[in-house]
């Protein structure tokens, strides 16, 4: 799943984040972090769901892809302004939820669910918002 056009709109939109970018997987998006706070889009899975044809393949795909942040908890200075998760969660909601990638095959991105990814102490707080989509193939 190509997730730059979810990547443009969020480098696009109105946001605290520091670092967008896309990412193979949860490993790669931690190793590849560099600011916080952060947030990489990860393809998750795609399913597809055919439509009865005759001598046309069509089929509805239905996309989920995450957005997984990454905040910085620990303040180095008490000047420092914290951008807390629930900014940044509803700053990429207002840019997503709506968006449509491909309006000649698609429908809005929705908002399927989010988790706590990891939280061990080290001041770096990473959570994944999960997206999802329809769209629709067709090939003669």
């Amino acid at each position: 799943m190509d997730v730059t056009l979810i990547v443009n709109r969020l480098k696009a939109a109105d946001t605290s984040l520091l670092e967008i970018e896309s990412a193979a997987g949860l490993d790669a998006a931690m190793r590849a972090n560099r600011a916080a706070p952060a947030a990489y889009v990860i393809p998750l899975s795609e399913r597809a769901v055919q439509l009865p044809s005759i001598g046309i393949v069509e089929h509805f795909e239905h996309r989920l892809f995450g957005v997984v942040f990454v905040i910085s908890c620990l303040s180095t200075t008490g000047d420092d302004a914290v951008v807390d998760l629930a900014t940044v969660r509803a700053q990429v909601k207002e840019a997503l939820i709506g968006f449509v990638p491909d309006a000649t095959t698609g429908e809005p991105v929705t908002f399927a669910g989010g988790d706590l990814v990891q939280f061990q102490g080290d001041g770096q707080l990473w959570w994944s918002d999960e997206y999802q989509l329809k769209t629709y193939y067709r090939r003669a």
